[in-house]
């Protein structure tokens, strides 16, 4: 509302953008890197989250720059998923003393086809 000549499909890219660069990282490594920690996960949710929301809200605000800047502003995904899931890898490996004990049994379990009777 406060912003105007904004498209729909701009804000909604943008609004899909900070979603994806905040859940899509913690769901792919959730499932499959049993060495993520709570705090490399919430590092890289605000890594993300405040990467793509700022380059939304500059976007959104009027600032737009020509070559790449003024590209990776408009798509800030390109560049904050990476990023989210390098701070949770770095965060989670230099914390890796807080990973779950039981987190390699339970993404076996996770990953097991439910024809098989692991035991």
């Amino acid at each position: 509302l406060l912003v105007r000549n904004v498209g729909v499909a701009q804000s909604v890219g943008l609004a899909f953008a900070v979603a994806a660069s905040t859940f899509c990282p913690l769901l792919v490594l959730g499932i499959w890197w049993r060495g993520l920690t709570d705090i490399g996960a919430l590092a890289g949710l605000v890594a993300g989250g405040l990467g793509a929301g700022g380059a939304a809200v500059a976007t959104l605000g009027g600032y737009a720059p020509g070559g790449w800047a003024g590209a990776l502003l408009g798509q800030p995904a390109a560049w904050s998923v990476p990023l989210a899931v390098a701070v949770m890898v770095t965060v989670s490996l230099a914390t890796s003393a807080r990973a779950p004990a039981h987190a390699r049994r339970f993404l076996v379990r996770l990953h097991t086809p439910e024809s098989l009777e692991a035991a």
